[in-house]
Parts: structure tokens; C-alpha cells; sequence
């Protein structure tokens, strides 16, 4: 017969405060499953990838920024809701750095951009 072992912390019942309940969880799982997941910047990603990241972090901002949804946001970029979703997932594979740049001028006309 296995001996039980002892957990070092206690498992509540109830959620703290202002935390979701097992309920609400469940349907943010349920949302979330549907979802593309954003890509990871891997440790040891180049300058490509990094500056590409960047860039794509940018159209996150803005968009949390201007209250609009990822429909509305492509309709201001000119480009298809896939490819503004695959942007904001981080999935940059099929952009090149011109074409993010290009993207991004669209809805934030001021940018600069500086080598580190």
C-alpha cells in the first residue's frame, strides 16, 4: 500500500478575492482553446527575429491603445484579418522587416526606428 505524502501548501476551495471562480475559469478556457496561441520569442533568436517581434509588439499597442478589435485593425492596414491576427500572435515567419515597417507606418505615421 503507497504512503499518502503531505502537499507543503493547502489547496483552498474558494478562489481569493477578485480572483476568478472555477466557473469563470472554465469559460475563459473555453475562449481561450478556439484561440492561436502567440509565439514565444526563443532565447537565442537573432536580430531578425528580435527587431520582427518588436515590430509586432507595436501593432499590440495600438490596438490596446486605439479600443479596436483585430477586424477594425486590418481594416485600417489594408490587409485580411488572418494576417493581422498572425501579427499579433507573433507569427512574423511570412513578413519580412519592410513589410512589417510598412504596416506599421500606416497607423503610426511618426514611427522611428533606431539600431541599437
Amino acid at each position: 500500500m503507497k504512503k499518502a505524502t503531505k502537499r507543503p501548501y493547502k489547496i483552498s476551495k474558494t478562489p481569493p478575492p477578485g480572483w476568478p471562480t472555477e466557473d469563470q475559469w472554465k469559460e475563459i478556457d473555453k475562449k481561450l482553446e478556439k484561440k492561436p496561441a502567440s509565439k514565444a520569442l526563443p532565447s537565442d533568436a537573432g536580430p531578425v527575429e528580435r527587431t520582427k517581434h518588436e515590430l509586432c509588439a507595436q501593432f499590440i499597442k495600438y490596438r490596446r491603445q486605439e479600443d479596436i478589435n483585430q477586424r477594425e485593425l486590418a481594416q485600417r492596414l489594408g490587409v485580411t484579418d488572418s494576417r493581422v491576427s498572425e501579427i499579433l500572435h507573433y507569427h512574423h515567419g511570412r513578413f519580412t522587416i519592410d513589410k512589417l515597417l510598412e504596416l506599421l507606418a500606416k497607423i503610426r505615421p511618426e514611427v522611428k526606428i533606431r539600431v541599437a
